[in-house]
């Protein structure tokens, strides 16, 4: 019996978790939201639900850990949410629908477009871009303390110029042990905009000391040759970046390597900003 006992307690455990994921392929006897009744009324958009969920259902199978996984269930639960958004708002305003598409070609489009970012990995890798992208912020984050501010505070939509493409911006916090340095990123007037904060935690609240921002290189927040980096090292403190609640710690919708290596910089240089702003030479060893 004791033998037994492991085998069976892990049989138990691993369908708890199949049970756990959600079934969010659409049952289109139970269609009640107008979203639902769209995509149950076009035979080609039910075919296309039917494929997203096997796509799903497959990379679900190649989450390495229980967070990774646990990722995954939300990030798709929050495409759901967008999708049946932008649905029902062309249900409702057929005025909003593109000239040359119908309401239904656009859910068609829209979820073959979610099935094919499932299946998104690099050239010679069987490993999904959003397993593989996940991993790398696991992996970096570890060489860190990590801490209560640490994690992704993100936002997805349906973009509704042409209602088939989905995107995803987040405000990304690093920590090790006081020291937070973060990234808000956000998307106006077709161009990304990116502010970066450094931050101490002081008296259990994050006291900005720094901050730069860009929307196309990020020269102006890195020392070029004699040029120095151009950091406010007076900011005014954000009221909107910091949550209070604990954060998810990694999103595999986000691709964050653009971050590493200023972050490592950052965590681990106590005048981080504030130096580079004054033009002193700073050196990526100092402690």
């Amino acid at each position: 019996m004791k033998s037994g006992f492991p085998a069976v307690k892990l049989l138990l455990l691993a369908g708890l978790a199949m049970a756990s994921a959600p079934a969010l392929a659409i049952d289109c006897v139970k269609a009640g939201t107008p979203a639902e009744k769209l995509i149950c009324s076009d035979k080609k958009a039910i075919a296309a639900d039917a494929e997203l969920n096997r796509a799903y259902r497959a990379m679900l199978k190649q989450a390495p850990d229980s967070d990774i996984r646990a990722m995954l269930v939300a990030s798709q639960k929050r495409w759901v949410e967008a999708r049946d958004k932008a649905l029902d708002r062309l249900v409702s305003d057929p005025d909003a629908l593109p000239d040359d598409k119908t309401a239904g070609e656009i859910a068609r489009e829209l979820i073959g477009n979610r099935t094919a970012q499932f299946k998104e990995a690099e050239k010679g890798s069987a490993t999904p871009d959003m397993i593989r992208r996940a991993v790398a912020q696991q992996q970096f984050q570890a060489q860190f303390t990590g801490g209560a501010y640490a994690g992704y505070w993100t936002s997805c939509d349906v973009l509704p110029r042409d209602y088939v493409y989905y995107g995803c911006f987040a405000i990304r916090h690093y920590q090790n042990n006081d020291r937070i340095c973060s990234v808000d990123e956000s998307w106006a007037s077709g161009d990304v905009y990116t502010k970066r904060y450094v931050a101490n935690v002081v008296g259990g609240k994050p006291q900005v000391v720094a901050s730069c921002s860009f929307n196309s290189s990020d020269e102006a927040c890195a020392s070029v040759g004699d040029t120095p980096a151009r950091w406010n090292p007076q900011p005014e403190q954000p009221e909107y970046v910091y949550a209070s609640e604990p954060l998810p710690k990694i999103d595999g919708e986000i691709d964050a390597s653009d971050d590493y290596e200023w972050v490592k910089a950052c965590l681990t240089e106590p005048a981080y900003g504030r130096e580079v702003s004054a033009g002193q030479p700073r050196s990526p060893l100092q402690k």
